[in-house]
Formats: C-alpha cells, structure tokens, sequence
C-alpha cells in the first residue's frame, strides 16, 4: 500500500489555482462564509494557502489581498506556508509548557530532522507549537488532526510519529480524490 494514495501538485498554476478555486467555489450556494469555507477547503487540499490561489479567490469574492492574507495568518488552520500532510501540533500553552512542552518539540525535531514550522522531506509531516488546546488536565498535549495524545513524555515521542505515519499508509482522502477527479475532467493531470 503506498503512502500517500492521491496527490495534488503543492504549486500549482495559475490555470490549475483557478480551476480549484472554481470548484470549491461551486459547491457553495449559501454566501454566508463562503470565504471562510473556501480557505478552509484549499488548506485542506494542498495543506497551506498557495498565493496563485488566493488571486483566484480575490478575483471572485473581490477581498483584498492584506485581508486574505491575515485571514491566513489568524487562524491557526489556515498556514500560508506549505505544511506536512499532516501537522503535529504540540500545546505550548502555559500548562503543557510548564509541564515540558518545549523539550517535547526539541526531541521532535530531533527525531523528526525539522524544526518548527518545516515539513518533512517526504511531506508528510510538519511541526508546530499551538497555543492551549484546553487539554490542561492530561498536560503536555500534543495532537494531529482528530488525534490527541495526553500526558506526553519524551520517551513517546517515536512511537506518536510511528503512530501518525502508520495511520497515514490506511488513510485515504475522498475528498481529495474526488478533487483530482474533476480536475482530470478538466484536463489537469496529477500522480496518484
């Protein structure tokens, strides 16, 4: 079974930002956050905000682009630097950083070959602290995606990374199948 089951190109074209942006735009009739909704389904597929998307987004809604820009800087879902497919986000709120948090992030990037905010070289892993999670009773907290470990210790910090790549080989992403799909229809092409 192969790592990473679909693929879509990290840098796309202005052609094929424009075409992701259509479609993702498509499949909202509401306007109620139809920004927010839009941002949040090109992190998801590319897992940051590539800029060529972010035009598309201001030629169809006309947002400016400092807006656009801070929106990705704001929310912590939103990254407008490449990420790892998936992120492990270590709390560094003051519970979980009084209980180690920051020797916690040093052995994952020990063990990872990162720092903060870098992706793997196989891009499937990117590291960063986060502010509290409100997990303070199970303090230090570290989490990726639906995936929260509680009471972390530096011993398991292989074994959360075994576990993530592991989980990573059994899942796969309808959506982002589905995308690659459309955009095949369309004449864009991509490795799966």
């Amino acid at each position: 079974m192969s790592e990473v089951k679909a693929q879509i190109d990290t840098n796309p074209s202005q052609e094929e930002a424009k075409a992701v942006v259509d479609i993702i735009m498509e499949r909202y009739t509401d306007k109620t956050g139809l920004l927010l909704n839009t941002l949040n389904d090109i992190q998801d597929l590319y897992k940051y905000l590539p800029k060529e998307t972010l035009q598309r987004v201001f030629e169809n809604i006309g947002t400016s682009h400092e807006d656009l820009n801070s929106m990705g800087d704001f929310f912590d879902n939103l990254s407008l630097v490449p990420t790892g497919r998936y992120v492990i986000e270590v709390c560094d709120g003051t519970c979980c950083h009084i209980q180690g948090a920051p020797q916690i992030i040093d052995r994952f990037e020990k063990e990872l070959g990162i720092k903060s905010g870098e992706v793997t070289a196989d891009g499937l892993l990117s590291l960063r602290p986060v502010s509290c999670v409100g997990a303070c009773g199970v303090a230090p907290v570290v989490q990726s995606g639906d995936h929260v470990y509680g009471c972390v210790r530096l011993i398991d910090i292989s074994a959360i990374i075994t576990s993530i790549r592991e989980y990573a080989k059994t899942k796969d992403d309808p959506e982002l199948s589905a995308m690659l799909t459309i955009l095949a229809e369309r004449g864009f092409t991509h490795d799966a």
